[in-house]
C-alpha cells in the first residue's frame, strides 16, 4: 500500500511538472536559484546603505516638531535600541530593493523572452505588457508610495499625534513615548499609506487589461479603496 501510494504521487508531480504550470514553476525556480547570490548581494548593500540613512531619518523625525506633541518626551530606555532600531529600518530598506530587483530582473527576463511573448498571443495585455510600460509602472508606483508618507507625515500624523497626547492627558497618564514605539507607528502608518496609494495604479492596469469593466469599478470603488488601505495595515510592522 505504501508502495503504491508513493508511486501514485511520483506520477502526479512528474504529471505536474510536465505540464504548462508545472513549466512555470521550474522556470521560476530557475530564476532564482541563477539569481540568489545577486539578490544576497542587494540585500547586503541595501543594510549598508540602509544603515546611515536609517539614522538620518532618526534624526529628522525627531527634528519634526509637528511628530512631537507639546509635553511629549521620546526616552530610550534600552541601551542598543537606537542600534537595533536602524539596523531594523536598514533592513526593510533592503528587503524593499530586492524586492525591486526581483521586479526588474523579472520583467527584463519577460521581455526578452520570446516563449513568455508566445504565451501572451491570446491575452490582450498589449496595453502595458511591454519592458517600457512596467518600468512606467513601477515609477508611478513609487511616486504614490511617496506621496502617500508625505500624506502621513504631513498631515494625517500630526493630527493623530496631537489627539493622542490629549487623550493621555486627559486619564492622568504619563506622555512619555518610547523611541522603538514612536518610530514604529510612524512606519506603520507610512507603509500602510504607501500601498493604500497604489490603488489608482491598481485600478488603471485592471481597466488596461480587462480585468474589469468600468461598471464593476465605479459602483465598488469605495470597496478598493478600503481594501487597499486594509492590506497595507496588515502588510505593515507592529508597533
Amino acid at each position: 500500500m505504501v508502495v503504491a501510494g508513493t508511486e501514485t504521487l511520483a506520477r502526479d508531480l512528474e504529471s505536474l511538472l510536465d505540464s504548462e504550470q508545472g513549466e512555470m514553476l521550474t522556470s521560476a525556480s530557475d530564476f532564482f536559484r541563477t539569481r540568489v547570490k545577486r539578490f544576497a548581494m542587494t540585500f547586503f548593500v541595501g543594510m549598508i546603505v540602509g544603515y546611515p540613512i536609517a539614522g538620518m531619518a532618526l534624526t529628522w523625525l525627531l527634528g519634526q516638531a509637528n511628530l512631537v506633541p507639546n509635553e511629549v518626551s521620546i526616552v530610550v530606555l534600552q541601551p542598543l535600541e537606537v542600534v537595533i532600531l536602524q539596523l531594523r529600518l536598514a533592513a526593510h530598506f533592503a528587503v524593499l530593493l530586492v524586492a525591486l530587483t526581483v521586479t526588474f530582473e523579472a520583467a527584463l527576463l519577460a521581455a526578452r523572452s520570446e516563449q513568455f511573448k508566445a504565451r501572451l498571443k491570446g491575452v490582450e495585455l498589449s496595453n502595458f505588457s511591454s519592458f517600457s510600460s512596467v518600468i512606467l509602472a513601477v515609477l508611478c508606483a513609487i511616486l504614490l508610495g511617496i506621496a502617500g508618507i508625505w500624506y502621513v507625515v504631513d498631515f494625517l500624523l500630526p493630527i493623530l499625534l496631537e489627539y493622542l497626547q490629549a487623550d493621555a492627558a486627559a486619564i492622568g497618564a504619563t506622555t512619555t513615548w518610547q523611541l522603538s514605539a514612536w518610530i514604529g507607528f510612524i512606519a506603520s502608518l507610512c507603509l500602510g499609506a504607501a500601498i493604500g496609494f497604489q490603488v489608482p495604479l491598481v485600478t488603471l492596469i485592471s481597466l488596461r487589461g480587462g480585468l474589469v469593466d468600468r461598471d464593476m469599478l465605479t459602483q465598488y470603488r469605495r470597496h478598493f479603496w478600503f481594501a487597499g488601505f486594509c492590506v497595507g495595515a496588515m502588510l505593515s510592522p507592529p508597533v
